[in-house]
């Protein structure tokens, strides 16, 4: 008989599959394997693939709270179900893991005669607005654009789909383009961050003092990501 609960980890974290069965004894048995690896999973980003089940808003925020109170994160759902990807979006989490053979809301690509995925037409534009600060340990993952009306504090991390533009200061890190967008741009009015990413590129902060404070985005050329006056909005005066 198939275990109801696996565990293992990924690139991403952990990733937590349920088998098929009884919600209620699915819920408690995860329930009793996080009490029982409370130790070794502490703290950790944990992916639940569900298969054919579906869950409604009530029990997918009830999942969350549950990761919650043993120190992990729940930050992606994989499943079949249509509806389920959907509230699952609506609670700010991922439906695909970077690199699967996925689109960005959790349908299998159909691979064309010539082996390459067909084209499909992209989603609506999705764009997150948070009008706060970002301070150490917050990390906000989202599918599509997020813009930033705050700081984004060393310690506080980003990971996006699409853009990341921070109307302050940009100190902590930031992951744009995720999935291989390389057009992906990161844009602050002032950029020092710990790490940038774009799509599969990585940068560092220099660590010389710069002597003055302007805005800055970062884009992909010729390989690297550079960082340059943010010209659209100072050119416009906007």
């Amino acid at each position: 008989m198939a275990r109801q609960i696996d565990i293992k980890g990924i690139r991403d974290g952990l990733l937590i599959r349920v088998n098929d069965g009884p919600d209620f004894a699915v819920y408690e048995r995860l329930r009793r394997e996080l009490e029982q690896k409370r130790d070794f999973l502490q703290g950790g980003r944990v992916t639940v693939e569900l298969g054919r089940r579906p869950l409604n808003r009530e029990q997918l925020a009830g999942l969350q709270e549950l990761f919650v109170a043993h120190d992990l994160e729940l930050w992606a759902v994989i499943a079949d179900d249509g509806d389920t990807r959907a509230t699952a979006r609506e609670l700010g989490l991922a439906t695909r893991l970077s690199g699967s053979a996925t689109d960005l809301e959790g349908n299998a690509r159909v691979e064309s005669a010539n082996g390459s995925a067909a084209p499909k037409t992209p989603p609506a534009a999705n764009a997150l607005l948070l009008r706060e600060t970002l301070r150490s340990g917050r990390s906000v993952w989202h599918e599509g654009h997020v813009v930033v009306l705050g700081d984004v504090n060393p310690g506080a991390e980003i990971i996006a789909t699409g853009n990341v533009v921070v109307w302050g200061r940009l100190r902590g890190l930031v992951h744009a383009g995720v999935g291989g967008d390389a057009a992906a741009v990161i844009c602050a009015l002032d950029l020092s961050p710990t790490q940038l990413r774009i799509a599969d590129h990585i940068a560092v902060a220099p660590d010389d003092a710069r002597p003055a404070t302007i805005p800055e985005q970062a884009t992909v050329r010729d390989g690297q990501i550079v960082a340059e006056p943010w010209r659209k909005i100072v050119d416009s005066g906007q």
